[in-house]
């Protein structure tokens, strides 16, 4: 007979009690309630480290719901990227609608107009008076780029010549990098416009495909289009355009997108200047493939002054 009145052996009776009937409640749970159960148990005695028992927790996690949560996710970012460009892409193309092009007016649609004085010629006053006169009659704003050659010019310093007569493009390309600017237009001083400037520059602008890098609007006899391509009328208009291969080298007036001019400074600031840097460039234009192309009739004229 076991007396209670022993303290040790009371104190073993309890525990054996208690665990009969931990035993007694463990045997009528459900099966949900011992995983529980035996999940406490292993968490209070766990001695993995913290990846391990990271690693643990995504070997418990069901594989099906995990590809699930992820497709999920996959599938939304894809939709925002979309709609993102999509909402880019219609924003460029109203950048050259009729309201877009009204707004910038004073620039004949471009963000800028700049316009390039060479000082060889001998009626360099002439060709600024003029330009100003242009400008207060089309009510047009332009920011004039002078450009400084060898004086004076004997045939020893020609292929010096040549590389000045690009470096004002090259410095404009950069200025146009540095404030933001999405398109601009580049005349030299010695041409002229057209009739009806601002009507074709801006149909053609509406009708040339809107990612257009480089659009060709000066005389045609300065380029050299090997004319692989067809002409494309613009509708409602009498002008045309078509894809330029090459002819990069005509310079005289053009219009360059941000684009193009990324393009072009990304390749040429691997070319060192030197004494045919003329020739390199136009090899580098050529390697760019620049999207190009050219209007016709020319909206802009050789001027004779």
């Amino acid at each position: 007979m076991i007396s209670t009145d022993d303290p040790s052996l009371i104190s073993s009776y309890e525990l054996v009690t208690r665990a009969l009937e931990d035993s007694i409640k463990y045997d009528n749970l459900s099966d949900a309630e011992k995983s529980r159960a035996r999940k406490r148990h292993v968490r209070r005695i766990d001695r993995r480290s913290w990846w391990q028992r990271c690693l643990g927790q995504v070997r418990s996690v069901d594989l099906f719901w995990a590809l699930t949560v992820v497709s999920i996710g996959g599938f939304v970012l894809i939709a925002l990227a979309l709609l993102y460009f999509r909402h880019s892409h219609q924003v460029f193309l109203h950048r050259f609608s009729h309201e877009e092009l009204s707004q910038r007016e004073h620039t004949l649609g471009f963000d800028r107009v700049y316009v390039i004085e060479r000082p060889m010629h001998e009626n360099t006053q002439a060709h600024r008076e003029r330009w100003e006169a242009v400008g207060k009659q089309l009510d047009i704003g332009f920011e004039t780029w002078p450009v400084s050659v060898p004086s004076p010019l004997d045939p020893k310093q020609i292929m010096l010549h040549q590389r000045e007569c690009w470096r004002p493009h090259l410095s404009i390309y950069r200025d146009i990098i540095d404030k933001g600017y999405m398109d601009a237009l580049i005349v030299e001083d010695h041409v002229a416009f057209g009739p009806s400037p601002k009507l074709r520059i801006y149909s053609a602008l509406m009708g040339i495909p809107a990612d257009w890098d480089v659009l060709q609007l000066g005389p045609e006899t300065n380029g050299t289009d090997s004319g692989h391509h067809d002409d494309i009328p613009i509708m409602g208009t009498q002008l045309r355009y078509r894809r330029v291969d090459d002819g990069a080298c005509n310079n005289l007036a053009y219009a360059i997108s941000r684009a193009g001019t990324r393009k072009v400074l990304k390749i040429m600031d691997s070319t060192h200047a030197h004494a045919d840097f003329e020739h390199l460039l136009l090899d580098a234009l050529d390697r760019v493939k620049l999207l190009l192309f050219r209007v016709s009739p020319s909206i802009f004229k050789w001027q004779d002054v």
